[in-house]
């Protein structure tokens, strides 16, 4: 997958970066990730996401859903029963993270998104 124009513009600060450069930014709009739970922390963590670059986002919150199409309108924001009505939806290299994210937040453990976000950066 290549960036488009568009794309280079709007995460030109985040190709800079050496941890992440163009090969991790195609990785991140190539990924899905469920948020669970509600509120606060859920809407922070979705919002961060949806302006990361992520390219689909499950979440369990409406308000955190109407919020991330005004920040990221390319990214496919979608509710768990949207993958439960749509099984032939296709997320791509999200499959694997929409499994673990059924696991329960005490079975991923506190560090499970900065483990996944540092597997995107260069070694």
């Amino acid at each position: 997958m290549r960036l488009t124009e568009a794309q280079q513009e709007r995460y030109a600060r985040h190709l800079l970066l050496d941890e992440l450069g163009g090969e991790g930014q195609e990785r991140l709009l190539s990924s899905c990730v469920h948020v669970r739970g509600t509120g606060r922390a859920a809407r922070w963590a979705a919002r961060y996401l949806a302006a990361s670059g992520i390219g689909a986002l499950v979440l369990d919150d409406p308000a955190a859903a109407v919020e991330c199409r005004q920040l990221s309108p390319e990214a496919r924001i979608l509710s768990p029963a949207d993958l439960d009505r749509r099984p032939d939806l296709d997320l791509d290299v999200g499959a694997s993270a929409l499994a673990a994210s059924r696991e329960s937040p005490a079975e991923l453990g506190a560090m499970a998104a900065l483990r996944a976000l540092r597997q995107l950066g260069r070694p």
